[in-house]
């Protein structure tokens, strides 16, 4: 109780009303805080949760066992998509099939009525062609048919069937599914009728591939090689398809000494053909023109002496060959173009992956009807299965004792089946997870198909089923970044520089709505941004690209010089006009800058570009003066700066001492003149010494001009940052106490000394989190680098190249993405690696600024 001045005591006692408000706004604020770092947290977990998965390991389990009987040199094992069904081909032409379920053949046909002299089997073992000794061919595919018959025609102890009991029906097996429907499942073989070579000399070996418009055959007799082209053609009046044959004799010499080949290939669409012979030796024909077919390319397929080929096979796409051979090593190899290829089609066959050896023989090789998976089957009776991107070993399976002889893999790719050479046939259920996203192919340079080496590359989809998935993380990093950076270099300094004219220059009637004006910019939605920017900016300054650069320099110069003559004004007149007036001439100042690049932009084109900046960027014409000229000539006027504040400044002081106002004006013009004329002539001299000794800038940070493009996004998005950083630097440079201000005017200090000696220390950690939270928005900014960049994902230092970020590939591709797919993982994996990003750079930033506050307080 305190007394009153009456004497009395009143209660000293805090209202509940108080009490309970700050209570509320303590709770509020403790379960905001902790509401926010739980879902920071939470979005964390989430992008784990399905980035985990990507790196899981692949799992394969033993599933069935069956006995084939006694088979005659098999050539392939086949299965279905739902692993009821098992079929075996033989030599012969006979194909055998199996009930998994019960173990048993439930069918066996020839559908070959005569034994074929040579037999070509696509990758996946699904289509094939046979030749035979009286010269001609038949066309055909192996496939499982199914179909749901209506049960009311079936008998009642298999309508009776429970769901998944496989039971034999008819030439195949009756499943009931999960909707409690009765699925059939069979063999089935589509087989054309015979085709007749022109020479009816028998074939001793046989390739073919398919094209859009028909089946490309090669075959191999005593005749020489011959090349057959098909296409199908239907008989308007019946309906009947007719394949018509094209045949060329290729004008091939074969060498006597060496013999028939062991293997005959079509490569791709059938523009190549391999010779193959089991001591290694490849002969590639181009038959793009098959009339004058030429040997282009003879390499070795297995350079060691002693060893031979004892297994082959194409990737899905036909374009890499897959060799094994005695020695138990594994090769793929395919065609790259390279400047210096010394082959007259311009390719060159290189063996770009090696898969690990065991020193067992390869037996057997089967690739994945689906991906870029590779199937190896090895004497020791151990299978390994690969990815052939990657070369990743996925799976390795001690089978048994026996070798191997054939393998296949289920169209789904979630089972394996293998064929032993004690004629046993396996299955394995199996899941390959997603193995073409380990952390080789998201972060590593990789080898992929028809590349000349090596490479980051991004492309997660195409149109065809051949396509080799490319995800690596590299060159949206390198957007991300590049993206950032432009757009800071923009951005910063003209918020930082705003921020403390108004701050410290700006009369405080005109501080409060310039600050307004600025912040407003922040309300423009950055799709509307990156609308302007894909629509309207980038086509003009694409018309006027050496005025755009010009203009780098002439509103520097132009605000510059304006300060300068500023200086000539009577001190009691600039004083007078400290307010609108001299913000009115800093304003006028800008058109005249523009005004003057538009004039000078032609002239330096002519002068420096070879008078068409485009052709030039793209290297087709003049030289490199220009392109150097353009990175050292701010360079240069940094130095010319930090010259004429060291040396030249406490001289022009000491002489100036005396002189009057209008002297010391005339003298900073005249600086300012020789800065500009020494900055061009160095800039000049050393452009000049560096083209005369070879560099060439372009190909590096110039090169060839694309509309959008990383100066379009930097205009941009810096106009995006810009109100965020002054405001929050404005406030900052505000915030720092008035009498450290007074002191260092009443000691002497100038208004610009003061800001940059004493407001700029003490407000340095205000300002840094300005520009940390400026980078943070330029980082994950996504429609304006999404419609001003072309979105390119290339690793590009090219300022007129274009780009894609982290941000944008996850808008663009994500909607597309299959859900739980490998890209679909790839693509939150981009989001997790965007967070990490900007999580390191605040706690960097963090620190940083934690170490400028401690320096602002000792103040």
């Amino acid at each position: 109780m305190k007394p009153r001045a009456t004497g009395t005591r009143r209660p000293r006692k805090t209202r509940f009303s108080v009490t309970f408000s700050e209570g509320a706004s303590r709770a509020l604020i403790t379960v905001g805080g902790i509401g926010t770092i739980a879902a920071v947290a939470l979005i964390f977990v989430f992008l784990l949760w399905v980035v985990v998965p990507l790196f899981t390991a692949p799992t394969v389990e033993a599933a069935e066992r069956l006995s084939a009987g006694s088979l005659e040199a098999p050539r392939a094992v086949l299965i279905d998509e739902y692993q009821l069904l098992a079929s075996t081909l033989d030599a012969d032409g006979t194909l055998r099939t199996f009930d998994f379920a019960s173990g048993e053949k439930i069918g066996e046909r020839k559908p070959l009525e005569q034994r074929p002299s040579a037999v070509s089997l696509s990758p996946e073992g699904r289509d094939f062609a046979a030749g035979f000794e009286d010269g001609s061919v038949r066309i055909g595919r192996f496939g499982y048919r199914s179909y749901f018959p209506p049960e009311a025609e079936l008998a009642p102890e298999l309508r009776a069937i429970e769901d998944g009991v496989v039971v034999r029906y008819e030439d195949g097996v009756l499943q009931r599914v999960q909707d409690g429907a009765l699925r059939f499942q069979g063999i089935d073989v589509e087989l054309s009728d015979p085709l007749s070579m022109r020479k009816s000399t028998p074939i001793e070996r046989i390739a073919h591939t398919a094209r859009d418009d028909g089946m490309v055959l090669c075959v191999w007799t005593d005749g020489g090689l011959i090349f057959v082209e098909t296409e199908e053609r239907t008989n308007f009046l019946t309906g009947e398809v007719v394949l018509d044959l094209s045949e060329t004799e290729l004008a091939y010499e074969p060498d006597p000494s060496r013999g028939t080949p062991d293997y005959l290939l079509l490569v791709g669409r059938g523009d190549n053909v391999l010779l193959l012979w089991e001591d290694g030796r490849l002969e590639r024909v181009d038959v793009r023109d098959p009339e004058s077919a030429s040997v282009v390319e003879v390499v070795d397929v297995v350079p060691a002496d002693g060893e031979v080929v004892t297994a082959l096979s194409f990737l899905i796409g036909k374009s890499t060959l897959v060799v094994g051979d005695s020695t138990g090593a594994v090769r793929s190899w395919f065609r790259i173009k390279p400047e210096a290829a010394g082959t007259p089609d311009g390719t060159v066959f290189v063996p770009a992956h090696r898969f690990g050896s065991t020193g067992s023989a390869v037996t057997a090789l089967a690739p994945s009807p689906r991906s870029r998976l590779i199937s190896v089957g090895r004497e020791d009776g151990t299978v390994q299965i690969y990815q052939a991107t990657t070369e990743a070993l996925l799976v390795e399976l001690e089978v048994g004792p026996d070798a191997i002889r054939a393998l296949s893999m289920s169209p789904k790719e979630d089972g394996l089946c293998v064929l032993t050479a004690a004629d046993e046939v396996m299955r394995w259920d199996m899941d390959p997870r997603h193995p073409e996203a380990d952390l080789t192919a998201l972060f590593a340079p990789v080898w992929y198909e028809g590349y000349e080496q090596p490479a980051h590359v991004w492309q997660s989809e195409s149109g065809t089923d051949e396509f080799e998935p490319k995800l690596g993380f590299l060159p949206l990093i390198y957007g991300t970044l590049k993206a950032t950076l432009y757009s800071m270099l923009f951005g910063a300094p003209l918020a930082l520089f705003a921020a403390l004219y108004t701050s410290e220059f700006l009369s405080r009637r005109l501080r409060t709505p310039i600050k307004s004006i600025i912040e407003m910019m922040a309300s423009l939605p950055s799709v509307v941004l990156g609308f302007l920017a894909a629509l309207v900016i980038a086509p003009v300054a694409q018309t006027v690209v050496p005025a755009t650069l010009v203009s780098f320099v002439t509103l520097p110069l132009a605000l510059l010089l304006g300060a300068y003559l500023w200086q000539l004004l009577p001190q009691r007149l600039s004083i007078r006009w400290s307010g609108w007036q001299r913000l009115c001439c800093m304003g006028l100042a800008l058109p005249v800058g523009v005004l003057s690049a538009l004039a000078l932009g032609p002239w330096v084109e002519g002068l420096l570009f070879a008078g068409n900046i485009e052709l030039w960027l793209d290297g087709q014409r003049g030289n490199g003066v220009g392109g150097w000229l353009i990175l050292l000539l701010p360079l240069c006027a940094l130095l010319w700066t930090l010259f004429g504040g060291r040396a030249l400044g406490p001289w022009m002081r000491r002489r100036s001492a005396n002189w009057s106002r209008h002297q010391c004006a005339v003298l900073d013009i005249a600086k300012f003149g020789v800065g500009i004329a020494a900055s061009i002539g160095v800039a000049l001299l050393v452009s000049s010494l560096l083209d005369g000794a070879g560099y060439d800038p372009r190909g590096s940070y110039v090169g060839t001009y694309v509309q959008r493009n990383a100066l379009i996004v930097g205009f941009v998005m810096g106009f995006a940052i810009i109100p965020i950083i002054y405001t929050l630097a404005e406030d900052a440079l505000s915030s720092v106490p008035e009498h450290l201000r007074l002191a260092s005017l009443g000691a002497g200090a100038t208004p610009w000394q003061t800001a940059v000696r004493v407001i700029v220390p003490t407000a340095m950690s205000g300002l840094f989190s300005a520009v940390m939270i400026g980078l943070g928005r330029a980082v994950g900014e996504t429609m304006i680098v999404l419609m001003a960049t072309g979105n390119t994902p290339v690793m590009d230092m090219n300022i007129f190249n274009g780009f894609r970020t982290l941000s944008a590939n996850i808008a663009v591709e994500l909607p597309e993405a299959v859900q739980n797919s490998t890209h679909y993982r790839a693509l939150f994996l981009a989001a997790l690696v965007l967070f990490a990003m900007t999580f390191t750079l605040n706690t960097l930033a963090e620190l940083v600024r934690l170490r400028f506050r401690k320096r602002a307080v000792q103040l």
